[in-house]
């Protein structure tokens, strides 16, 4: 998060923006895979900003991947396996009610789509 510095003639102050939603980031937001039945195997990195200093917990779909007291702000690194489009989400430790989430986006590398043949051919 980037600060803006505001100088007057009186005095230098740093202003932080404030954060008036929770965010979420996905590094990378797509996953290229050959084949839609192939896994995707791939660095992920997910961060996020609170408005709040909350007790959050990260999951991938409705697996729990790990916890944090009081964050407002945090990363998280893992290799992922995936096969199908995957939701990381931020939830709130003590309750379970969702705060943010983003999905992981899987796309062929092949089309899947065949050449047909007109039905007059007679080759």
């Amino acid at each position: 998060m980037a600060a803006l510095l505001i100088i007057s003639a009186h005095a230098v102050q740093a202003v932080t923006p404030s954060v008036d939603k929770a965010q979420i980031k996905l590094t990378p937001q797509y996953c290229v895979v050959e084949r839609k039945d192939t896994p995707c195997d791939t660095q992920i990195t997910v961060s996020w900003i609170l408005p709040d200093a909350t007790p959050v917990c990260l999951r991938e779909n409705q697996r729990l991947l790990s916890c944090w007291d009081a964050s407002k702000t945090g990363a998280w690194q893992y290799k992922a396996k995936v096969q199908l489009p995957t939701i990381y989400s931020i939830t709130h430790a003590h309750t379970g009610e969702l705060v943010v989430d983003t999905q992981l986006e899987l796309q062929t590398s092949r089309s899947s789509r065949r050449r047909l043949r007109s039905v007059w051919s007679f080759f």
